[in-house]
Formats: structure tokens, sequence, C-alpha cells
């Protein structure tokens, strides 16, 4: 331990996390929360819990530092939490959780995680089924594609890719990108579990690369060819579990593969939620380095753009090994 800070800080740091894991209830909200976010009635759900009786956990938790929290509009989402290296309890926690991520949910709690998982992807996808016409232009109200379309090009030029790549695209929508992933490489995966932003995104290719784009209607954990680059653009923050998403990137990349992920950096909007079916309100740059780095990838090149009205994006780009 770091025996330069206060010895009454230290013990009271250790007896609130002898306090906080010595009840199997939060060993198992620990493991749940090891790569994701929850809300405090989802975590109510999995759990079989009161609320009362789960916040009273989670405060425990966070009181020790354990946790941390992030503000998603009216709601608090839960994830455990970074610890430093400055932590005087760093190598406890660490191995605490490298002992947790060995086990395993019990099937009752792990069948709750998955309607979790499900309840969110069919809200989702309710929103894309009847708001595809108009998607375009709710989203245009955040951020436009030329605001962004020339550091997409550079961040694509230097990472030297082939023009004989293959690429998957997820959820393509109206966005020219489709085009300019068509201009620049052979063969591309249009891919969206929505059959009307399917149609939508056909509609915008231009005819010259009809045959170098396919369109497919599945989601990332059933498609299985193995692809150069898997891109994502404001697509991240509508998947019901981004960290998992992650762990099905990695397993489609070949070899020194490319994943470029382009989305908001965390906001309070929420009217996004309405208006665009955003799931998510953003995504803080560290913990998409931290799913990244869980699924074996390598962090690679990045840039933030701030807007006039208030949203920042970012694009992020990670390398398979």
């Amino acid at each position: 331990m770091n025996t330069s800070l206060d010895p009454d800080h230290q013990s009271a740091q250790l007896l609130a996390f002898c306090k906080a894991t010595a009840d199997a209830r939060r060993l198992d909200i620990l493991r749940v929360l090891c790569m994701e976010s929850f809300g405090v009635l989802e975590l109510c759900g999995i759990f079989n819990m009161p609320q009362p009786g789960l916040s009273h956990h989670l405060k425990i938790l966070t009181s020790a530092n354990l946790l941390s929290t992030r503000r998603e509009g009216t709601s608090i989402f839960y994830r455990r939490a970074l610890i430093s290296a400055n932590n005087p309890l760093e190598p406890i926690i660490s191995d605490l959780f490298a002992l947790l991520d060995q086990g395993q949910l019990s099937q009752c709690f792990e069948k709750n995680l998955q309607q979790i998982h499900k309840e969110r992807a069919e809200k989702s996808e309710q929103f894309f089924a009847k708001h595809a016409h108009r998607l375009k232009d709710n989203q245009d109200y955040i951020v436009n594609f030329d605001h962004y379309t020339s550091c997409v090009e550079d961040i694509l030029h230097n990472e030297q890719i082939p023009s004989s790549a293959n690429v998957i695209e997820i959820g393509p929508g109206q966005s020219p990108l489709l085009n300019l992933l068509a201009a620049s490489f052979a063969e591309i995966y249009a891919l969206d579990n929505s059959r009307q932003m399917l149609q939508v995104a056909e509609s915008t290719l231009l005819p010259k690369y009809r045959k170098k784009v396919h369109f497919i209607f599945t989601d990332l954990k059933t498609y299985r060819t193995k692809v150069d680059l898997i891109v994502l653009n404001m697509v991240l923050h509508h998947i019901a579990s981004p960290n998992r998403f992650f762990n099905s990137a990695a397993e489609l990349l070949k070899p020194n593969g490319r994943l470029l992920i382009i989305d908001l950096c965390p906001h309070d909007q929420d009217w996004t939620r309405d208006s665009c079916g955003d799931l998510w309100l953003g995504f803080d740059p560290e913990e998409l380095d931290t799913w990244a780095r869980e699924s074996k990838f390598d962090i690679g090149q990045s840039a933030y753009l701030g807007l006039k009205n208030g949203f920042q994006v970012q694009l992020r780009l990670f390398k398979a090994a």
C-alpha cells in the first residue's frame, strides 16, 4: 500500500471494501457489472429484488468506490469502477474482480440478464420499424455526416487498408458513408436487423455500386463472414449491449482487421431517446477503450469534433490482434 496516505484514511477504505464485499448479492452485482452498465430498475429485474433493497446494495458498493455512476437523462446507470494504480487497495480489488470474472451467474440471473438485453433490442427495433422514413431528419438535428466526412476519409487513408478489402457497415441507414465505403473497397456487406432500415439504405446507394454492396437482414452475432474492416456510424448508441458488441466484432475481423466507431461523447439530451431511438446518451472514450482492450483490441487513431449545438462526435479506430 502507499504509505504516504493517511493511515486513518487507508483503514476507512479497507473497512468500506470489506463491508461492501461481505455479501453474496453484492458480489453478484459486481459480476454483472463487469463489462456493462445497467439502470436500477434493470438490476431489480435481473436480481428479482425490490428497488429499496437493491439501492441499498448499490449505495454500499459505490461508497466503497467499487462502482461508478453515469446519468442517462433522468436515469442513473451503474458500472464497475476502473481502479486507479494509485489506489492503495488496487491489488486487492484487482484480484477480487479477476476472481469474480472466473465464476458464472446463476442460470436464473443469467436468464433475467438476457431478457433485459432482449427488451432493449426490441425497443430499438420497434422504433426503427415505426420511424425509418423520418429518422435521418431527426438525426440531422444532432450531427450531419458532412460534419465529419473528411475526418473519416483521413482515418481510412492513414490506415492504408487495401482497396481489395471487404467491409461490414452495421446499420447504414441513409448516411452517405455507404457510398464512400463502396467507392474505396472491393466488397461491402450492409447489415441491419431492421428490414425497413435496409430498404432505406438500399434506396440511397448509387447505381454504380449495386454489385459491390450486399444488403443482409441479420445482426452481428449471427453473421459469420470474416472481414478486414467493420464500421459503425452513429449506431453503437442503439445497440442493447455495447460492450458485448466488441467481442462479436473481434470474432469477425481478420488478423490485423480494423473496427471504426463513430458516435457521440456523453451528453444529457434525453430527447434523443424519443426522437432518434437512442438507448444510450453517448459514450465516455475511456469506457470504449476498456471494452476494446477486454476484447483484445489495440487502441488506434482517435478524433473528437465539437459541434455548435453542443454535441461532440468521437471517431475511434481499434485494431484487432
